[in-house]
């Protein structure tokens, strides 16, 4: 009987896994909400580039938060650029190439300096990589990274 009962509990507990999980499913996550202004301005300024993941961060160190835009350009290619806010007057770096697949966006302090590091990472056709940027003048520099040639 116990055994019974406890089976029936396990069964409950998976199914209520199961339901929530898909209701955590988002169609289309870009990794921010849509109604954000710098990503508003992406689009109006790149109509034709599907915006494939976002992240917000202050990347140069002027206390306003600044966007990380991963978007494709073409069937077989992605670029990033990154929407720089100063103080309300918004203006985009250089781009870069970006992943093709399974996009990723930190942020981290590596260096303890000034400026944040945005570490990009993701894959191609089973090649992956990674690449450490830092935001100068309104380029995107490449500190360090690995196989990211690969993936772009």
């Amino acid at each position: 009987m116990t055994k019974k009962i406890t089976l029936n509990i396990v069964f409950m507990v998976l199914i209520l896994i199961i339901l929530g999980g898909c209701s955590e499913v988002k169609e289309n996550d870009i990794g921010i909400e849509k109604d954000n202004p710098l990503l508003n301005y992406f689009e109006e300024w790149n109509p034709d580039n599907m915006v494939i993941k976002c992240a917000y961060e202050d990347v140069d160190n002027n206390n306003t938060k600044d966007l990380v835009v991963v978007y494709s350009v073409s069937k077989d290619k992605n670029k990033m650029k990154i929407v720089i806010d100063n103080n309300g007057k918004y203006e985009f770096t250089e781009e870069v190439d970006a992943p093709r697949e399974n996009q990723n966006i930190k942020f981290k302090n590596i260096d303890a300096k000034d400026q944040i590091e945005i570490i990009v990472s993701g894959s191609k056709n089973g090649a992956v990589g990674y690449a450490i940027f830092r935001v100068v003048d309104m380029k995107i520099i490449n500190l360090f990274g690995q196989d990211m040639e690969d993936c772009c």
